[in-house]
């Protein structure tokens, strides 16, 4: 794994180090409104910050620790939940926090047409260059979830991460305001189109689900890192320059997909720090977005489903399929 760019460092001060294994999340927490039928049936902490640190501090190994960059309003109303409260937001006094509400239809979703549509009603500040810490970290995981991780603070990431992970939704996402003031609809750009793209041959993977994945453009990107499809129920892939591989799922009963995706990730993630090459990762990665789907929000996880995520840490290689191309290389992250 190259070491950390240090393009510009002559502009700046050389950030100092830190711990072996710590981490760097970006990404809001933010507020949820889940909906069916044009009636509220839940509010909840959201933001993939949220789901992310969930996952990593229950997953990752003891001596790896990590430090979260968020942002909230004076409004935010879970700064006693476990996420917030173990890793505190920054304050925007005159913005509100993030919100989305989450229309979901009665029929049934597939992996390639989701059960809800989305829609960003409050934005809070995005998060700058400077809120980063200024030192030193094993990995990144960029996690956005309303346009709030800006180019540059991804290109700053990659400056002081070893590795940088992240999930497509932080890239592609934009937002179309309505005039009747039910906040703005969430689709999709292409990542060739953005500003991000000329950062993609300095991430190491890149997460998307079966629905972001055209806009991502996976064999285009997959020549510059590891790019990860999810799939839902049908577990997930990853493609690399040379092959693939197919990763099966862990079954759930869907109650909730908010989170899924991250949860996948930080589970992915804890994988590598685990010493798993990325394919066994990946396993790990289903089991936590199964996990997060079976709950309303942030989920909680019982010390009995944790026993099962041990094991399949030492024994996930016996439910892969994997597929790679004469010659293909296997892909193993060494975040030390």
């Amino acid at each position: 794994m190259p070491e950390p760019d240090d393009e510009g460092a002559g502009q700046q001060q050389q950030p100092k180090g830190g711990p072996a294994l710590e981490g760097l999340v970006v990404g809001s927490y933010c507020h949820d409104v889940l909906l069916r039928g044009g009636r509220v049936v839940g509010e909840t902490l959201g933001g993939a910050a949220a789901f992310v640190s969930n996952v990593l501090d229950a997953a990752s190994p003891p001596d790896a620790s990590f430090a979260v960059v968020s942002k909230v309003g004076p409004d935010f109303a879970y700064a006693s939940a476990p996420a917030p409260a173990r890793h505190p937001p920054l304050l925007c006094p005159a913005r509100p926090t993030t919100s989305f509400h989450a229309r979901f239809s009665d029929a049934a979703a597939s992996a390639h047409a989701p059960d809800r549509q989305l829609r960003r009603v409050h934005a809070c500040d995005p998060i700058y260059p400077e809120d980063l810490p200024d030192r030193r970290f094993a990995y990144g995981l960029a996690v956005g979830v309303a346009g709030e991780v800006l180019p540059e603070t991804l290109e700053r990431m990659i400056r002081l991460c070893r590795a940088v992970l992240v999930d497509a939704q932080a890239l592609i996402r934009a937002f179309d305001a309505e005039g009747d003031g039910s906040g703005a609809a969430v689709r999709h750009v292409a990542l060739e189109d953005t500003p991000y793209a000329r950062l993609l041959q300095r991430v190491a993977f890149l997460k998307a689900s079966s629905e972001e994945a055209p806009y991502v453009g996976v064999e285009t990107a997959r020549r510059c890192c590891c790019v990860i499809v999810t799939e839902g129920r049908d577990g997930c892939r990853l493609y690399w320059d040379g092959g693939e591989a197919r990763v099966a799922p862990f079954p759930a009963v869907q109650v909730d997909p908010t989170g899924a995706g991250d949860s996948y990730l930080a589970g992915f993630a804890a994988g590598l720090l685990w010493g798993l090459s990325a394919t066994d990762a990946a396993l790990l990665g289903n089991f936590f977005g199964a996990a997060a789907v079976s709950q309303v929000g942030v989920p909680t996880f019982h010390p009995k489903m944790l026993q099962v995520c041990t094991l399949s840490r030492h024994q996930c290689s016996l439910f892969l399929f994997i597929r790679k191309a004469p010659g293909g290389r296997s892909i193993k992250w060494d975040p030390k």
